[in-house]
């Protein structure tokens, strides 16, 4: 009697070993893609999060003063806003590495192309509003709503009226969609003082 294998058991033992190696391959091509999907999403939570203290803080640090335009004329409010134009700015405390300057800078806030963009100014009422130094704050924005809350009612523009000139909204909402995730943040400024003018 022959010892061995023979052509019929060593093909079976190919198309099983191959039919190993096919979902073994499948198996570890779909774990490195959820890797790689849980990676990003992981990215993008950490940059909405890291976007979302960045506003926050520049929102609560708010200095209710007088606004003035690149010629030192006053602009009416001392926070200005509007849905319209996706724009948001306002005067608000920045950590500075001198003691020599202000720590009282002009920042903005506003939808350009398809990115959220703080632009922070050299003073509070910068003469050249061409120089700034700018982030993007959120990318990937489709569309975003902007909102200021006073007396329990939202508004889309900032300041409503005279009366609301001196002071700062009581929440600014920011409704926005980003790769197809909607998303809603409310901030409190913290604020309750007006400006004596």
């Amino acid at each position: 009697m022959n010892k061995g294998f023979t052509l019929i058991e060593i093909l079976i033992s190919l198309v099983i070993l191959s039919m190993i190696a096919v979902i073994s391959s499948n198996i570890l091509q779909s774990s490195l893609e959820l890797e790689r999907t849980s990676t990003s999403r992981l990215a993008d939570v950490r940059n909405l999060n890291f976007s979302s203290v960045v506003i926050r803080r520049d929102i609560r640090q708010i200095v209710n003063t007088n606004l003035r335009d690149g010629f030192g004329n006053s602009i009416d409010g001392t926070f200005s806003g509007n849905n319209i134009t996706k724009k948001f700015f306002f005067n608000t405390k920045v950590n500075s590495i001198s003691n020599e300057v202000s720590p009282i800078k002009r920042v903005e806030y506003e939808l350009i192309d398809d990115k959220f963009i703080r632009k922070q100014f050299f003073s509070s009422n910068p003469y050249n509003l061409d120089e700034y130094i700018s982030s993007n704050v959120i990318e990937g924005v489709s569309e975003i709503e902007i909102l200021f809350l006073n007396e329990n009612q939202w508004y889309s523009s900032w300041p409503i009226d005279q009366n609301t000139s001196n002071k700062i909204p009581k929440l600014i909402k920011l409704e926005f969609t980003q790769n197809n995730k909607k998303y809603l943040w409310i901030i409190e400024p913290n604020i309750d003082y007006e400006v004596q003018k």
